[in-house]
Parts: structure tokens; C-alpha cells; sequence
């Protein structure tokens, strides 16, 4: 293969970069395969034809491998201690030649052994550059690389030392050279500034690692810029308007005036102060930033793309952070202001009147109770029977009640089909199992059917990863692919698809690239949902308990019997514990409360600490709190509570 890259550091001139692959050649005494003693290359190593690389040991000798050409190490496929047989790719290398394609021949050797045995004849492969241009495709000029100084036919000739990597090999779109402030080479490689990109990176350097963080769009990924952060602010200023506006049993009454284009104006500046302190830090500890994307072109170099052009870096290890991206619902892709998706809804200048949502999972119910808050009309198309599949009937029965009582309309078990523009919005229709169909008119119609890996973005195939059936990709406890020296972290590497997790990972991922003895343990990973009232839950619930082995009790109390709750006229949920019987170990919870994405925090050190019920039965609460609430729960699994029956 030849590319063609302009080198801003010798004045702009033309070279051509050849690339070889470097096959074991044969060995002493007939034998067929040998351990690697040792290896004296390393990636990005610059070698001259000759020098010894590589050391082998077969059961009479040690041979010495040399180069077999004069260049630089872009891979080495093998490691001390592997067993390594003839013909085996242990080295790829690149070569810099003339941009008029001359190139002398080069040969590789095999050096007679130490102990000084015969050997067989050296393997010379002669390699021409020259391709044809017949339309067969075949390479007319090029020598066979079988061809070598003893003649003879193929069959009985030495293993070839070099092949030529072919002409498809991804690299060769690697075409316009070198880019300001883009290393040729780094120790770790991030791709994708993410929750779990940034504290990888952030966290590698800080471990004394040369770190470069790739990202296509605004450092803190999908979470900080169109997800998590922008919707929270979003259901704040919501949240303040309906309780100003719904206070009457208190002997509050008002009348207020929402702008939400002010208040979406708010929540980019809080984004805005969140991306710009997620940058400082990273430059801070010395974290390379470069804004484009990058793609793998084969074990150590990915091609990286920016407004500016393209060109390689060259890394040791890499950690894989590209997130997810929305589920597309067939028929549903964004269109201006009529089909939208979350991110879409985050930047309305103005609430539509009316406003369809298909989905009822966490965002799009999150997103319909801020919406109702502010004064739109919201229907909510679901497939399933009920809000929130993902919970029990009792935690989705409370959301809905409480969505319902807002004043938002649901239509279970319909799915979506199809919408049609109109005068005023769109008309969508939904039909149900047996085929009948119903036409829904709105102002607009918001997609929020889920969320998908975005593992394809980096084009894992080039390194032999491949994504599971859902897209994920697959990683041990330290993060680590069946790619050793490549780690994912974040959306892309499984379930569940948290930021906090992706965060976690990241620190994980980089402490195992530095040596640093770390792991993730899952179990103790808390979710929320943000709704009206909060969801938050960790570990296993009472089936999945059971399902594990365990005996499982379950303490519960109602938020109707909580001071504090009462004082905030905010009674709806409950605190729930589960444990271990016989040991009274915590093994999770579900909480429905007001700030219950707090509350959670508590109950998820116990698990991870490995504590009982009695620690948090017997740990002394803030009165009048809502934390007591988690207190009488686990006191009610051991039946001692005092304010529950």
C-alpha cells in the first residue's frame, strides 16, 4: 500500500509510506515454532535492517531474528513469553521512501543460532513496489515474496519474512499528514469527552500518562450538554412554576408568567459553565484536546479527522467513550419543528400548546411532567401497558397516578405509525394490536423511544472487536476488550447506561492502564429517574434477590408517615430495603420521594460497604428529615419499627 502524506516537518514535500508485515521466518534445527525470549523492539521504535528484534527459543537453540528493513515499528503482534511459529506476523513495519516510488530491495535473515548449529538458508524476500495498472487488479511488476537467493520452487523455499499490507487497508485514507496541535503519537488515546471519556482521561493523566482526548462535539458528551444536566435545569424551573401556582391548601395563591426561552437561555449557561470547567481541568493536568473524531486503522493508530484535514496518531492503549445516541423510530426521524427528539425539547424557544410524546420510559416522562408544568397539553403514546416497563407495578402505578392528577393523557399498548404535516402541526397516527388506528393532532410530536451504543462511530472492526447483538462492546471488570491494550467505558460498554457509571468506569479504565489494581463492581451502581416524585434505586430488588439465592426480607415505609414529608405536603412514595435473611446483609432499595436521587446515596454505601440493617436501623437521623424514612425501612425488616406498622 501506498500512501501519499503531505509532512509538514520536512517543508511540505511528498512521501510515499510503505508498510510491511514481518512473518517469522524459519528457524533452526527444522523446527517449526519457538518461545519469544525476548523482544528488543517496541512500538515506534526506528530500526535499521539488520538489528536484532527478536530472540526465539526452540528446544536445541536460540536464533536471533534481525530487521528486514530499515524503518519504524508501527505494531508488534507478539509479547515475551508467546509461542510464536513460522510464518506468524510478529512485527509490522513502515518505510519512508523517494515520492518517485524507487525503493531498493530489501532482505530479512534469519542469523545462525548462538550455539553456533546449522541453520537453513537464510530467508531473503525481495519486495518490489511497483503495481500494475492492468485492470485485473493483479500486481503484475511485483516479485513474488516467496521469491528468494536460493531458488527453487515455492514449496521448498523459507517462510517469507515480509509481505506488503494490501492496497484496502484502512490506512490508506490517511492523507493529509501532519495537524497543529495533534501528537504523531500518545500513550493512551480517548475517543469521546463524555462522563466517562474526560474522568478517563483526566484521571490517566494525573497517573503520569501522555494522554490524548478526541472529541467531535462539546467536551461532557451527550449528559452535559443535551441529557442529564440541560433537563434537570429544565424540570427546576418547572418545578418552581408549578408550585407557585398550586399552593392553595397552603393559603398561597398566584398568578405567574413563564418565558421559557429565558429559562432554556439559563440552562445553557449553566451547560455552558459545566463544558468550559470540564476543559479547564483537562488542560490543567496536561490532557491533549483535540476536536474532531477518530476511527481505528488497525492495533496502534487511528485515524483522526478535524475541520483542518486528517491525519494518524499512534497509541499504546486506547479507551473507547463514544456514549449512545437516540433510538430513530422508522418513519419518526427529526424534521424541523414537527418530529423532535430530547435534545430538540431541551432548546424550545417557546412550550407548544400541544405536544405528543411516544414513549413513556424515564426521559419521556420526564420530559412531558416539566412540560405539563409549564402549561403544554401532553399525550403519551406507549406500547406497553403501563410508564416506566422497567419498574415494579407499584412504583409505575404512583408516577402515573401522579402524571394523570397533571393533567396528561395516556394511550397504552398503541404504537405510532406514521404522521402527516398540517396546517397547524402534525397528525400522527398510532394504531393498536388488532389494526385499528387513531389520528392524534398536535403541535408537534416528540420521540423518546430509548437509546443505542454508538460503538460503530470508531469502527471497531479494524482491531477485531466485535459489538454485541444490542451494539455493546464487551469488557471485563477493568474495562479491558478482548483487545488488552483497548478499554471502553460509558453507554458503549454495557447496561446500565448511567453517566455516574461511565464516570466510574473511566477512573477504572485509567487506573488499569497505569497498573493501578482497580475493578467495578456493578452492584452497587444507583439509578434515578427524575420525575414528580423521584425514583431512585440500588442493588436488587425482592425477585432478584430470591432469583440470586438469597432468602430476601423486605422492610417499607410510606412517606405519609414522615414528618418531613408531611411539612413539604409531599406524601406520595415510600422508602423500600431489601436484605438477606439470614444475614441481614443490605442487598438494595427503592425510594419514591422528593430528592430521592439523594436519599439513594445512603443506602448505596451500606450495600457497598457490605453492611446490615442494623447499621442503618441504628445510625441516629436529622429530625424532621427524609432520610429517617430510610431509617424506619430498614428497623421495619427487622421488625422493630416504631412509626410504621
Amino acid at each position: 500500500m501506498v500512501l501519499h502524506i503531505k509532512d509538514n516537518i520536512n517543508h511540505g514535500y511528498e512521501v510515499e509510506l510503505m508498510t510491511y508485515r514481518f512473518e517469522l521466518p524459519e528457524l533452526g534445527s527444522e523446527a517449526t515454532d519457538g518461545k519469544l525470549v525476548a523482544r528488543h523492539v517496541a512500538h515506534g521504535d526506528v530500526v535499521e535492517e539488520g538489528d536484532t528484534i527478536l530472540e526465539v527459543e526452540t528446544s536445541k537453540s536460540v536464533s536471533e531474528i534481525s530487521a528486514p528493513v530499515d524503518g519504524r515499528v508501527s505494531e508488534t503482534h507478539v509479547e515475551t513469553g508467546d509461542t510464536v511459529a513460522v510464518g506468524d506476523v510478529v512485527l509490522t513495519f513502515e518505510r519512508d521512501v523517494d515520492a518517485a516510488g524507487d525503493e531498493a530491495a530489501h532482505s530479512a535473515t534469519v542469523e545462525r543460532d548462538r550455539e553456533g548449529e546449522d541453520g537453513p538458508t537464510p530467508a531473503v524476500t525481495r519486495v518490489t513496489d511497483t503495481t500494475s495498472d492492468d485492470d485485473s487488479g493483479t500486481d503484475a511488476n511485483r516479485v513474488d515474496p516467496r521469491e528468494t537467493a536460493t531458488g527453487g520452487d515455492a514449496a521448498d523455499r523459507p517462510t517469507p519474512a515480509v509481505t506488503r499490507v494490501s492496497d484496502d487497508e484502512p490506512t490508506a485514507d490517511l492523507s493529509t499528514g501532519r495537524l497543529d496541535g495533534i501528537p504523531e503519537s500518545t500513550e493512551v488515546l480517548v475517543i469521546g469527552g463524555g462522563p466517562g471519556g474526560y474522568v478517563a482521561a483526566i484521571r490517566a493523566a494525573q497517573l503520569g500518562l501522555e494522554v490524548t482526548l478526541v472529541e467531535k462535539d462539546a467536551l461532557g458528551g451527550t449528559c452535559l450538554n443535551t441529557g442529564c444536566i440541560p433537563s434537570k435545569a429544565l424540570i427546576h424551573g418547572a418545578e418552581i412554576a408549578h408550585e407557585a401556582t398550586s399552593a392553595e391548601a397552603l393559603g398561597i395563591t398566584a398568578e405567574i408568567e413563564t418565558d421559557l426561552g429565558q429559562l432554556v437561555d439559563w440552562k445553557d449557561g449553566v451547560v455552558d459553565r459545566l463544558t468550559g470547567g470540564v476543559e479547564g481541568l483537562a488542560q490543567a493536568n496536561g490532557v491533549t484536546l483535540v476536536d474532531g473524531t477518530a476511527t481505528f486503522v488497525d492495533d496502534h493508530r487511528a485515524k483522526v479527522t478535524t475541520d483542518d484535514g486528517k491525519t494518524a496518531v499512534d497509541f499504546e492503549y486506547a479507551i473507547i467513550a463514544t456514549g449512545s445516541r437516540p433510538l430513530v423510530l422508522p418513519g419518526f426521524e427529526p424534521q424541523g419543528d414537527h418530529v423532535l427528539y430530547s435534545s430538540d425539547v431541551l432548546d424550545l424557544d417557546t412550550a407548544p400548546d400541544e405536544l405528543l410524546v411516544i414513549g413513556a420510559g424515564y426521559i419521556g416522562m420526564e420530559l412531558s411532567m416539566a412540560l405539563t408544568k409549564l402549561g403544554t397539553d401532553i399525550t403519551v403514546v406507549e406500547m406497553f401497558d403501563d410508564v416506566l416497563p422497567m419498574y415494579g407495578d407499584d412504583i409505575s402505578r404512583l408516577i402515573r397516578e401522579r402524571a394523570t392528577e397533571l393533567g396528561i393523557e395516556f394511550r397504552f399498548g398503541e404504537a405510532a405509525t406514521e404522521w402527516t404535516e398540517t396546517d397547524g402541526g402534525v397528525v400522527v397516527t398510532t394504531e393498536i394490536e388488532d389494526g385499528e388506528t387513531t389520528d392524534i393532532a398536535a403541535d408537534a410530536v416528540a420521540v423518546v423511544t430509548g437509546r443505542q451504543p454508538a460503538a460503530d462511530t470508531v469502527k471497531p472492526e479494524a482491531i477485531g472487536l466485535e459489538p454485541t447483538d444490542d451494539g455493546f462492546i464487551e469488557t471485563d471488570a477493568q474495562g479491558r476488550t478482548d483487545r488488552d491494550h483497548v478499554l471502553a467505558v460509558g453507554d458503549v460498554a454495557g447496561e446500565p447506561m448511567l453517566a455516574h457509571k461511565a464516570m466510574y468506569e473511566g477512573e477504572i479504565a485509567a487506573d488499569a492502564i497505569a497498573g493501578e489494581p482497580a475493578a467495578l463492581d456493578a452492584a452497587a451502581v444507583p439509578a434515578a429517574v427524575f420525575t414528580d416524585p423521584e425514583i431512585a434505586s440500588v442493588g436488587l430488588t425482592s425477585d432478584e434477590a430470591e432469583e440470586a439465592g438469597y432468602t430476601p426480607v423486605v422492610g417499607r415505609m410510606p412517606l405519609g408517615a414522615n414528618g418531613r414529608a408531611l411539612t413539604m405536603d409531599t406524601t406520595d412514595g415510600f422508602v423500600r430495603i431489601v436484605a438477606d435473611a439470614a444475614t441481614e446483609r443490605v442487598l438494595g432499595a427503592e425510594i419514591v420521594a422528593p430528592n430521592a436521587s439523594e436519599l439513594i446515596g445512603e443506602v448505596t454505601v451500606a450495600l457497598e460497604a457490605g453492611m446490615d440493617l442494623e447499621a442503618l436501623a441504628g445510625t441516629i437521623h436529622t429530625h424532621p428529615t427524609l432520610s429517617e424514612a430510610v431509617m424506619e425501612a430498614a428497623a421495619d425488616a427487622r421488625g422493630e419499627a416504631i412509626h410504621t406498622q
